[in-house]
């Protein structure tokens, strides 16, 4: 049987399927890894037989994974859905309310033409509405069906209150969807990771202030390996270091910063630090 050629299948007739086809708008625009978006799957526009069904029943709730990779999962089930569903799952996790359908569908396949944008996005919502509904229309926009439970709004409050716990360090160390490089993606990921920085450092301090040193260095540590060049974090590192009576770790924190400041942007450490230093430098000097 000759397969009818992409193009000139008819879009949303009352003859398509209900589950529309990847041949119907081109391998490479509804469900490929457009913009940097790693690909879960290589082939076959239906689940595999590999792959985890949603459960029949919505216990236990829906959880969408941001940090560190995307995941979405019902409890411990991990649940695997093509790249062009969980772009928009995480479009509508990133934003606090109802995305529009015009602006989600240009945001998600900005290649696309409208049409073609349109009909991609009424084929994720299809693909995400059985058996259990993740997403819900509100008037002409969507947005998250209520339940369904997002790892970075939660991460996004520690950002305002950072709890002195182990388990925050670990939070605010999580990348925001590694290897996806879409514009809205970016946007969100350079708020959190400045957010996080912060967090990091008063979540350091919190930590010392307790008289957990350990932690503290933990939390300050985070923050430089986020930023290498964030002389904050590095003067929190040096002050920790002096307080637990290890000058030498000092010194060596401090001449690793000023080497890379050096090599990375031809730059000297600020006065603050250096005056922190001086005692110890004239000393080993």
């Amino acid at each position: 049987m000759t397969r009818t050629a992409p193009r000139r299948h008819p879009h949303g007739t009352a003859a398509s399927p209900p589950l529309v086809r990847k041949e119907q708008f081109g391998p490479a625009v509804c469900d490929a890894a457009t913009s940097g978006h790693p690909a879960t799957l290589n082939a076959g526009e239906e689940w595999s037989d590999d792959m985890t069904e949603l459960p029949r029943v919505p216990d236990p709730l829906p959880h969408i994974q941001l940090l560190d990779g995307f995941r979405l999962a019902f409890g411990p089930a991990p649940v695997h859905v093509v790249p062009g569903a969980q772009r928009l799952l995480a479009l509508l996790a990133l934003r606090e309310g109802p995305v529009p359908r015009g602006i989600a569908a240009a945001l998600l396949w900005p290649e696309a033409t409208a049409r073609r944008a349109a009909a991609c996005l009424r084929s994720s919502l299809w693909r995400l509405g059985k058996p259990i509904p993740l997403v819900a229309a509100v008037d002409d926009a969507l947005t998250l069906a209520t339940g369904v439970d997002v790892d970075f709004r939660r991460a996004c409050a520690l950002t305002t209150e950072p709890d002195a716990t182990p388990g925050a360090v670990a939070v605010l160390k999580a990348d925001l969807l590694p290897g996806w490089d879409q514009p809205w993606v970016r946007t969100e990921r350079d708020w959190w990771g400045e957010a996080r920085l912060r967090a990091l450092e008063v979540l350091s301090e919190r930590f010392r202030s307790h008289g957990d040193h350990h932690h503290a260095h933990q939390a300050a540590l985070a923050a430089v390996q986020t930023d290498p060049l964030r002389e904050s974090a590095h003067r929190t590192l040096v002050e920790l270091h002096l307080a637990d009576g290890n000058p030498a770790q000092a010194v060596r924190q401090y001449q690793n910063y000023r080497a890379l400041l050096r090599a990375e942007l031809g730059l000297e450490p600020s006065a603050q630090i250096h005056d922190l230093m001086r005692p110890l430098l004239r000393s080993s000097g």
